[in-house]
């Protein structure tokens, strides 16, 4: 009886001396270790932090949705906090042999001058940070907003240029196949289209990239916060490359239309909304979808 009164006691006493998250607000220690952290990551990225401001604000850039990509990951963590700051502080001394190589990675890059690619690692470097500080049990309770970070990463230009060029050609293709079946006397040469009095030319900005990136983020957020089985949630996300080709083909062909029956000024005019409009129509249709799928509720907030 005193054997299991005893190893009832060390047991509480174990308990109270494991460090939650929630009690990092107490530690001086841990504040001074999380301003050095930040400090460092500050100095380490400020110059791509400062090319991703550049590409985020940029005229008809593919990667205007990155300014919110962070913010939209803090809401992911202080969604789930209640069941976050539970978790025991266990730091994970192998977050330093996973740092090394980042490390040489992200000094080879900056000194190179290769932004895009030191941009690559900052995800990959917060995920570590916490392991090594919080432990492994953190990183897997926020596993989805840090991996989530690699949507505000601009790539190297060589792959977006790539990548928007198919996607651009593939528009137009289709575009011009939807003007045909309607009855348009229609033509392509290479991107442009040519109607009877107009030609249209599609553009990189309108190449549907933009919109495939930018979709692609808000629906994987849009899948995770919904409440049903994987296979469904995952069919969202897959569901997003034919849904912004499709419909980025049908603006192209309305804007085409638009130029056709109303001459170039209402083309120009119809052609600066109409990406809002298809947008609208995208997460509509992403709506209807996730129905279909089982996955109509959104999840609720882990009780205190």
């Amino acid at each position: 009886m005193e054997t299991t009164t005893l190893d009832t006691s060390q047991q509480e006493l174990s308990q109270n001396k494991q460090l939650q998250i929630a009690d990092l607000r107490s530690g001086k220690l841990w504040k001074v270790l999380g301003v050095l952290c930040l400090a460092g990551i500050v100095y380490a990225y400020h110059r791509t932090f400062d090319f991703w401001w550049m590409q985020w604000w940029r005229d008809n850039s593919e990667y205007s949705h990155g300014v919110l990509i962070p913010f939209m990951s803090a809401f992911l963590i202080w969604f789930e906090w209640n069941r976050i700051r539970r978790i025991p502080i266990k730091p994970n001394p192998v977050g330093f042999l996973l740092l090394v190589p980042v490390i040489i990675v992200q000094l080879a890059a900056n000194r190179a001058g290769i932004a895009s690619v030191s941009g690559l690692t900052f995800p990959v470097v917060i995920g570590i940070i916490i392991l090594l500080i919080l432990g492994k049990e953190a990183v897997k309770a926020m596993w989805f907003p840090i991996l989530f970070l690699f949507f505000m990463c601009v790539p190297p230009s060589s792959i977006l240029e790539g990548l928007s060029f198919k996607i651009q050609m593939l528009s137009t293709q289709c575009a011009t196949l939807g003007l045909k079946l309607i009855g348009l006397d229609v033509y392509r040469h290479g991107q442009i289209i040519q109607l009877p009095g107009i030609d249209v030319q599609v553009a990189e900005a309108c190449s549907g990239f933009r919109m495939l990136i930018a979709l692609l983020a808000f629906t994987t957020f849009f899948a995770y916060m919904k409440v049903g089985p994987l296979w469904g949630r995952l069919s969202l996300i897959a569901f997003v490359i034919p849904l912004s080709h499709i419909a980025n083909s049908i603006r192209v062909l309305l804007i085409a239309l638009v130029g056709y029956y109303y001459g170039n000024d209402a083309m120009h005019t119809f052609h600066d909304y109409s990406g809002f409009l298809v947008l609208v129509i995208a997460f509509i249709a992403l709506m209807l979808l996730s129905m279909v799928v089982k996955c109509q509720d959104f999840k609720t907030m882990p009780a205190r």
